[in-house]
């Protein structure tokens, strides 16, 4: 499961890289992750990072993500991008 998880958060981290180079993405992928993100938050509200991911969520399904400095979209892309690798590879 954590390994889904982290193959969720990779995508949606390549979704924020793609809207940092203006690339057109589907409206119905990125609500569909932003729900995943937010959900994912909420289940798992432990710690500062389920706010991140909650916080990213509202980014995708509210498509503010047009109007944030690019250096805070590429901000978030890598954190969801190393976060999902590191649930990817757990020997768990």
């Amino acid at each position: 499961m954590a390994r889904f998880f982290g193959l969720a958060d990779i995508i949606s981290g390549l979704l924020f890289v793609a809207s940092f180079y203006h690339i057109d993405i589907p409206r119905g992928m990125m609500i569909a992750f932003g729900i995943y993100l937010i959900l994912k938050g909420l289940i798992f509200f432990m710690n500062f990072f389920s706010l991140i991911d909650i916080g990213a969520g509202i980014l995708l399904v509210s498509g503010w993500i047009s109007i944030m400095h690019p250096f805070v979209l590429l901000g978030i892309a890598a954190f969801l991008a190393i976060k999902g690798l590191i649930s990817l590879f757990t020997f768990a």
